[in-house]
């Protein structure tokens, strides 16, 4: 058994692209982003040492992407590296990472970047 623990849909106003006009206007992004963790008896204990905190997770994707940087690839990792050494227990996961209104003309639609972990 494991629990998954999920940010569903967590918008960002961020500066992440190749192109200036991205460094310069911004964008809105969405991420998504699950860990899993193993079932431990512990957490009928109801502590919160006792589980990934997703109050915790928000904070360490909101630092990572308030730092612009050119490829949501690059964003998508160290997100994830961030919190597998704050949280060795987590087994697995997943992050998405959608470019709300990616600078490509005429395509109506989203970029989006998930990495399988």
């Amino acid at each position: 058994m494991e629990f998954e623990i999920s940010l569903k849909n967590v918008r960002f106003y961020a500066f992440h692209g190749v192109l200036d006009e991205e460094r310069e206007t911004g964008n809105e992004f969405v991420v998504n982003f699950s860990v899993f963790i193993p079932f431990s008896d512990q957490i009928g204990e109801d502590n919160i040492a006792d589980t990934v905190s997703y109050a915790e997770l928000f904070e360490i994707i909101a630092r990572e992407m308030a730092e612009p940087r050119n490829l949501l690839e690059t964003v998508a990792f160290s997100i994830v590296k961030k919190v597998k050494s704050r949280f060795p227990e987590v087994l697995r996961g997943h992050i998405s990472i959608e470019k709300s209104r990616p600078p490509i003309s005429s395509m109506l639609g989203q970029a989006v970047v998930t990495l399988h972990f």
